[in-house]
């Protein structure tokens, strides 16, 4: 079994990179398994939607002979039935999450301790592990970084997608820096640092932003997540079990807007079967902020059943929120430093 890092290993090797000024242009040139890709079109499975609404004005335009009242009831119709639909789909996974045996969260092996001393699944013997973490911004961002730091165990069928919003040049250097240090844990041959790469996608709302324009500018960003959520990763796509990593395993993410917009599509993703069911799981970390509320992100997850897992930092937050679990300060060792 391959050894774990620790995260003083990671942060012994951040530090020493303190003085280095790596900005985002440069830093993606140093390491070229760091692929970065903003999107600009859609694949396949996200063109679906597009279809769906082509074919929809299409049927509109050929029928277009017909009454004004007939096709009112036709759109109506159309809409009763697909809703009833997705509402079914929805409260069918929430069923099968609920039930005895059904939840994911089973060690694939014995647990090993990771960095931070917690137990961990050990997933060293599997073929693919796809990771896809949502880096909101500021100390959001930070959190994360921390999380996953908290979290890690060097192995080389891991692969970790960062998603982020363009624009936000703060955090795509952290995630660039984090994947640098994890590359230096391992030089040389030592495949064990894994694959990563990175989404920029559209921001679903600026601030400041008028509300009225919030629905188009949230349409985009879910058109945008839906090619990165379907996206094979490049690293990945020609090496052993590429298959394995066609669709990201667990989507991590501790808010804002950008993380319920995309952990949204790939709710709608599986409610039409376009992603399989056991993929795709949202995991939702509130922050460790919130130690006597929950932010409208978090219960919004709450509320709408689409996270998997919906973990606080602070006991007494679980206790008052009942459906969410106390996961232990995972993300706040950065306070620390």
């Amino acid at each position: 079994m391959a050894p774990t890092t620790s995260a003083s290993v990671l942060a012994g090797k951040e530090e020493s990179r303190n003085d280095q000024e790596l900005k985002p242009d440069t830093r993606a040139e140093s390491y070229s398994q760091l692929h970065v890709e903003t999107v600009s079109g859609i694949n396949l499975t996200a063109a679906t939607f597009v279809a769906g609404a082509a074919s929809s004005t299409a049927a509109g335009l050929l029928l277009s002979g017909l009454s004004w009242l007939w096709l009112i009831s036709l759109v109506i119709t159309v809409g009763i039935v697909l809703g009833t639909f997705i509402v079914y789909r929805h409260f069918e996974m929430i069923r099968r999450r609920q039930k005895p045996g059904g939840s994911w969260l089973v060690p694939s092996n014995t647990p090993q301790p990771n960095a931070a001393g917690t137990q961990v699944p050990n997933t060293t013997s599997l073929p693919a592990i796809y990771f896809t973490y949502i880096l909101g911004s500021g100390g959001h961002t930070a959190e994360m970084i921390e999380t996953i730091k908290q979290s890690f165990r060097g192995q080389a069928n891991i692969h970790r997608r960062y998603i982020i919003s363009i624009g936000d040049t703060s955090s795509l250097g952290k995630a660039r820096l984090l994947e640098a240090t994890i590359k230096d844990a391992y030089p040389g041959e030592d495949d064990r640092a894994g694959t990563s790469d990175i989404f920029l996608i559209r921001r679903a709302r600026k601030v400041h932003q008028p509300l009225y324009t919030a629905p188009f500018t949230c349409l985009i960003s879910a058109f945008h997540a839906a090619n990165a959520l379907t996206r094979m990763p490049n690293p990945r796509s020609t090496k052993d079990h590429g298959k394995g990593f066609r669709y990201p395993h667990v989507i991590v993410t501790n808010g804002p807007a950008n993380g319920f917009i995309v952990c949204l599509v790939a709710h709608l993703l599986k409610i039409f079967y376009l992603v399989p069911e056991n993929r795709a799981k949202v995991v939702y970390i509130e922050t460790w902020a919130r130690s006597k509320t929950m932010s409208l992100t978090g219960k919004l997850f709450l509320k709408t059943g689409i996270a998997d897992v919906v973990g606080v930092q602070h006991e007494s937050l679980a206790k008052i929120f009942k459906g969410s679990q106390y996961i232990g300060p995972v993300s706040a060792g950065f306070l620390r430093r």
